[in-house]
């Protein structure tokens, strides 16, 4: 729970990060549902492994004292080395707003799909691409309904959340492709979330313009 916990406000963060003031400051009201993923692999020579991290969230976006707007964004990070080499050859990251129909959670939580392309930014060769996602998530373990709330400082912003709702750990498989699939096996770790009622409030503490 504290990992997800930690991937909402992250997500969060990555959201709302720019240009403000001392005064400036940002609520995401967490509503409807979430799915993580995380995937590894090698390939054939043993040499190069791949990791994925997968994340999408369904929120409401304030900053006071405007109403708001309701939102699904989809976010990924790829990472690929050479250890063979100790080479790092990828590091790539983006977040996409989703339409309606790309990212679904049913059940209490019970399933989830992602379908999108996103477009990711790799540190490595100071380019852009984009990975085509088509990911299942089906629910294993028991569904857990809890309350939790977090702290998290970081330079110039101050993050509190809150989440309660229901999450369950599930299998995730699919594809997440630019014509090479970087998931060839199914996850490591996933998760479901339905969330009843949550919130994120990011605080800028410093002028960060």
């Amino acid at each position: 729970m504290k990992n997800r916990l930690l991937v909402t406000v992250l997500l969060a963060v990555a959201l709302v990060g720019l240009p403000g003031t001392a005064e400036a400051a940002d609520v995401l009201h967490l509503t409807g549902g979430s799915a993580e993923a995380f995937f590894s692999s090698t390939d054939p020579s043993g040499c190069i492994s791949t990791f994925v991290f997968l994340v999408a969230n369904d929120e409401n976006r304030q900053s006071p004292p405007d109403p708001g707007s309701a939102s699904s964004h989809g976010g990924i990070t790829i990472s690929q080395r050479d250890n063979c080499t100790d080479t790092v050859l990828l590091g790539a990251t983006g977040l996409a707003e989703l339409a309606d129909p790309d990212f679904q959670v049913l059940g209490p939580p019970t399933s989830a799909t992602l379908d999108t392309t996103i477009e990711v930014f790799d540190f490595v060769s100071s380019s852009s691409f984009n990975v085509d996602v088509a990911m299942t998530w089906t629910g294993t373990g028991d569904v857990n309904r809890e309350n939790s709330n977090g702290h998290l400082e970081l330079p110039g912003l101050i993050v509190n959340s809150h989440f309660s709702g229901a999450h369950r750990l599930a299998d995730a498989s699919g594809v997440v492709t630019n014509g090479v699939n970087f998931t060839p096996n199914p996850s490591f770790r996933a998760e479901i979330s339905s969330v009843i009622s949550g919130s994120v409030f990011i605080e800028h503490t410093v002028d960060i313009d």
